[in-house]
């Protein structure tokens, strides 16, 4: 038997004085915890219980009209605790069924490599990442609307991150160090027999840290050293510069110019918000400058540049 037929049939013994004492209190509860607690109903509860009190004003009209001004008080009850229990044994049964929701895992995809072993993948939100030999990762087939996560659980990653501003990228390894992007590139170490942790930046910025602390923003050029022993943090520039391709294929020159913001950590404005509609093919890497970049495109848009003095600032306009 259900919690909503119990309910139904105490609520019934108590409308005919069959209920015993302990069965009254019960009924006589809810109806004071109703009157104490104003109740939030979806379009679906609402329905079942207007039928619920329809059936009920029904039963009660067929009876002999000359018991109704008797019955009224009662009948009052009746409906306000019929509605009652409807609405207990519904949020009991929503509240399950979104319990229930909760709790189903997600969807996860687990890649590894072997020994001597490299994989490409290409992530849902178009993110690529390339996974070096005898490394794991796992990932949501689907990511949520708010975030992207991604855990390194062995092993060494190249990650280039589709860019989102409103849906930040993180990367979780062990001993609970966190990488967070909006979109960039850069390559995780993170071995179990290894003494320490590197993350170090291709292009763009990332913040890395663990639940407690942030231990620095990087940018191009830099890494950070995590020492899991010392439980320490310290950063350096890479000995070595790692360079990337940049690709555009039709792209609009509002996301040409996003992209090489993040790529060099700079700052591109446009002085004319259309100008952003013009589209782009074209392919460059970042052993070119910034500003040699932007003076190809602004050549074939038939546009100018000025930058500000430390080179950070670009401002782009019509000739």
């Amino acid at each position: 038997m259900t919690k909503e037929e119990r309910a139904s049939i105490l609520l019934q013994k108590y409308t005919d004085h069959t209920a015993t004492p302990t069965e009254r209190n019960q009924v006589e509860k809810w109806y004071a915890e109703y009157d104490k607690q104003s109740v939030q109903l979806n379009p679906s509860a609402k329905e079942k219980i207007h039928a619920r009190i329809s059936t009920r004003i029904q039963e009660e009209m067929a009876k002999e009209t000359r018991t109704i001004h008797k019955k009224l008080p009662m009948l009052q009850f009746v409906l306000r605790a019929a509605a009652v229990l409807v609405v207990v044994c519904g949020s009991g049964l929503a509240f399950w069924h979104f319990s229930r929701q909760q709790v189903l895992p997600e969807k996860l995809v687990t890649v590894a490599t072997l020994s001597g072993e490299k994989k490409d993948l290409v992530l849902p939100d178009g993110s690529q990442i390339t996974l070096n030999p005898s490394s794991r990762i796992v990932y949501p087939a689907k990511f949520k609307n708010n975030s992207r996560l991604v855990k390194l659980t062995e092993g060494e990653a190249f990650f280039k991150i589709a860019h989102e501003e409103k849906r930040p990228f993180t990367v979780q390894t062990s001993e609970g160090i966190y990488t967070k992007v909006l979109g960039t590139s850069f390559r995780i170490k993170s071995y179990h027999l290894s003494p320490k942790i590197e993350v170090s930046v291709v292009t763009g910025k990332v913040a890395v840290g663990n639940s407690n602390q942030v231990f620095g923003t990087l940018v191009k050029g830099q890494q950070i050293a995590y020492d899991k022993k010392r439980q320490l943090a310290a950063i350096s520039y890479t000995p070595q510069p790692v360079y990337i391709d940049l690709v555009f294929e039709g792209t609009p020159l509002k996301k040409v110019f996003e992209k090489l913001a993040y790529a060099y950590s700079i700052q591109i404005d446009l002085d004319n918000q259309a100008l952003g509609n013009r589209r782009c093919t074209a392919s460059f890497n970042t052993r070119q400058k910034p500003e040699e970049i932007l003076d190809i495109l602004c050549s074939l848009h038939h546009l100018k540049f000025n930058q500000s003095d430390d080179h950070k600032t670009f401002n782009v306009y019509k000739k």
